[in-house]
């Protein structure tokens, strides 16, 4: 793992490190407190000395699978220098032949995914065979220049809801959008999310376990020390109505979580925070926000535009 840190930090110009979920940050985080499917392998190939991509994997019997785990990565692909991803999945592929590994089960895949640009031309010529089929979906809406830009991305009546929401809370009294500083009190915003997280849907509690607060707060720390952290909060005169936890990534804006207090649902924070953090990211520069995995309707509700993720097989 310590290898792959190193390329990281070395390399993130050359190679194409365009999935936060496979970054060595993220997938040690997910190792150190959910673990993984099978044995971790995370292969690296080089030419003339230098990068050309890295693969991190996990090996389990005859079966290769992505390093991490589709729950909490939502999605993952190859890291190649652009160009070059055919011969990082030939040299992945012959690599796993030798090993006796015989299929390579890969999810959740986006459509633009570099994994494509490597195996289309393998499956091609004969050397694989490769199949892939339906898994999820996501959301995501490009980010224009400006928030009145944005507005008109929407139509009418979704404008309109946006701006009747953001009338309401406004004529309820002063509230705040406030971006959590890393550099100050870091631990106590966490706690805050987390609480506000568990608060008001059984499921949500049940899932916010032991081990997976503590992976969300590490995951939260560790991404705040590379400047990728952007946690918000919507704060009312009576204190934290909701939360928005996003990372921002090679200029997208990824939504990865949200809490909110049901007790204010009346004034739409949760969705509110949600449309907040989409100006934000306007104002940051962000070109693109990505609601990540799910078909949550709020999500067209606000722009969401849907994208089809697969999951595919590749054998020999």
């Amino acid at each position: 793992m310590e290898a792959f840190h190193t390329i990281w930090r070395q390399d993130q110009t050359a190679l194409n490190w365009n999935c936060l979920f496979v970054t060595p940050v993220w997938l040690q985080t997910v190792m150190r407190h959910l673990g993984t499917r099978g044995d971790p392998l995370i292969l690296g190939f080089f030419s003339s000395g230098r990068p050309i991509g890295v693969v991190p994997l996990s090996i389990n019997g005859k079966r290769a699978q992505f390093l991490g785990r589709a729950d909490v990565c939502d999605y993952q692909d190859i890291i190649a220098v652009p160009g070059q991803e055919a011969a990082v999945m030939r040299g992945l592929t012959d690599y796993l032949r030798q090993t006796d590994i015989h299929f390579l089960d890969l999810q959740t895949l986006r459509p633009d995914a570099a994994l494509y640009k490597g195996i289309e031309p393998l499956a091609a010529s004969g050397r694989v065979k490769f199949t892939r089929s339906r898994c999820d979906v996501t959301f995501e809406t490009p980010l224009p220049a400006s928030w009145d830009d944005y507005l008109m991305l929407l139509n009418g009546k979704q404008r309109h809801e946006v701006r009747r929401k953001m009338r309401r809370l406004d004529d309820d009294g002063p509230f705040e959008f406030r971006l959590s500083d890393p550099a100050k009190a870091p631990g106590s915003d966490i706690e805050a999310f987390l609480r506000l997280f568990q608060m008001n849907r059984e499921d949500k509690a049940d899932f916010m376990d032991g081990a997976m607060s503590a992976y969300f707060s590490d995951l939260m720390n560790s991404l705040a020390g590379h400047d990728i952290l952007r946690l918000y909060f919507l704060e009312l005169a009576a204190g934290p109505a909701a939360a928005v936890l996003c990372f921002d990534f090679g200029g997208v804006r990824y939504l990865y979580n949200n809490a909110y207090d049901a007790r204010y649902n009346d004034l739409s924070v949760g969705i509110l925070s949600k449309v907040f953090s989409i100006r934000a990211g306007i104002e940051t520069g962000c070109r693109h926000y990505d609601f990540l995995k799910g078909a949550e309707t709020y999500k067209k509700h606000i722009g969401g535009q849907q994208v089809q993720l697969h999951r595919c097989l590749i054998e020999w």
